[in-house]
């Protein structure tokens, strides 16, 4: 089985954000990129890169291991 770490991660971060009914909207602001491009990084069609991530588990009030457990699990 293929290992879809962009995929993994972004399933984390929305249902993250839907349990905090955080939006999109104020993910691209936070990231500083505009809704298209948010948009991409939560279906998983584009990487989120590290430091990003580093700033959405800040933003969210998690570890950031909570928004990478599947990826991490394979990995080890």
């Amino acid at each position: 089985m293929p290992l879809d770490v962009r995929g993994q991660i972004a399933a984390e971060v929305r249902a993250e954000m839907a349990r905090q009914m955080k939006g999109q909207r104020e993910l691209a602001e936070l990231l500083g990129v505009d809704q298209g491009s948010t948009s991409l990084r939560l279906q998983g069609e584009r990487s989120f890169r590290a430091e990003e991530l580093v700033r959405v588990a800040e933003w969210l009030g998690i570890p950031i291991g909570r928004l990478t457990p599947a990826v991490t699990e394979q990995v080890a």
